[in-house]
């Protein structure tokens, strides 16, 4: 029986386990995180079989690792695990950022091993803490997977395929193509979350602005749940591209600060309106999963990885009598 080994179960790393155990596969899943209540939830949750306190004793055997901790945690683990890993392991992250985790990877990993970059792209992660887990967090969510040109074909394949049984659609781009996107969509988020609460609470009227600030103060301020290294790594790791972001909205807020002296308010008008139609079709969207590269294409894995795992028949188990989903 081959082993999958999950580093970090929090909220992603105890759904993919739920999700693993919940598929009809030939492996045994071992956790291991540095807290020690996480290890334990996971294991009364049932996303794991066991667990190890100890990082290189949980990895040592294993023919599969999935790494699920902050950015910041990604390269001091691959330094700590690069001489205990099995020949021929397989290892992914979930990290937000795909460049600085693959020159950690491409810096720590021996030539024994294959890394595959992936990052889970959930609508309302955010909002869920690791007791709400579940085997469906990833049901119709996009996986992005970013794979090296010298990837193996047979690496690329079985992590497509475990991405599918989750429940997730594989969307494939290139770590410099993810980690451009993502200074959109990820990282200026954070910067101007963190921005917008450091300015308003630095100011001299913030004991009286906070008791006004309410639900849309406290949207517009949400910062994912990580501490405050891995929150500026994911601005910082992804600078280059965060800064040309912050230039656009520099110039985007420059019209709006034009409109407000000039007092065009049919100019803010149209733009309100712009936003409020483009915000809702983006999530009609992202609520249906119809995008423009909608669909699956089922990749089969193959050969030594397939055999080394037995991953190629990932099928859901059957419902047990008496159960209904």
């Amino acid at each position: 029986m081959s082993q999958i080994t999950i580093i970090g179960l929090g909220l992603i790393g105890t759904s993919i386990g739920l999700g693993l155990k919940a598929l009809d596969g030939d492996f045994s899943i071992l956790g291991h995180d540095r807290d020690h209540g996480a290890m334990q939830r996971a294991a009364k949750m049932g996303a794991v079989d066991k667990t190890h306190w100890n990082l290189i004793a949980a990895i040592e055997e294993a023919d599969m690792i999935i790494l699920a901790i902050p950015i910041d945690g990604v390269a001091p683990t691959f330094e700590a695990i690069k001489q205990d890993l099995k020949q021929g392991c397989l290892i992914m992250d979930t990290a937000p950022l795909k460049r600085p985790v693959q020159r950690a990877a491409a810096e720590h990993l021996p030539d024994h091993v294959h890394f595959i970059g992936s990052n889970p792209i959930l609508p309302h992660g955010e909002e869920l803490t690791p007791e709400e887990a579940s085997p469906d967090l990833f049901r119709e969510a996009l996986w992005a997977l970013c794979p090296t040109r010298d990837a193996r074909a047979n690496a690329v394949n079985i992590v497509t395929n475990l991405v599918q049984s989750l429940g997730a659609s594989p969307y494939f781009l290139s770590p410099e193509e993810h980690d451009g996107l993502a200074a959109a969509a990820v990282s200026l988020p954070t910067l101007m979350a963190g921005a917008l609460m450091h300015a308003v609470s630095a100011h001299a009227s913030w004991r009286e602005i906070r008791k006004m600030a309410g639900g849309q103060f406290a949207r517009a301020t949400a910062l994912p749940n990580f501490n405050a290294e891995a929150l500026a790594a994911m601005v910082f790791d992804n600078r280059d591209n965060v800064l040309l972001w912050i230039e656009t909205m520099m110039a985007e807020l420059e019209g709006w600060r034009g409109a407000l002296q000039e007092e065009d308010k049919a100019v803010l008008d149209k733009w309100f309106e712009d936003a409020q139609t483009r915000r809702a079709q983006w999530l009609k969207l992202q609520e249906t999963g119809d995008w423009e590269e909608s669909g699956r294409t089922p990749i089969e894995p193959s050969g030594f990885f397939s055999r080394m795992l037995g991953l190629g028949g990932f099928s859901r188990k059957k419902a047990k009598a008496g159960r209904h989903d």
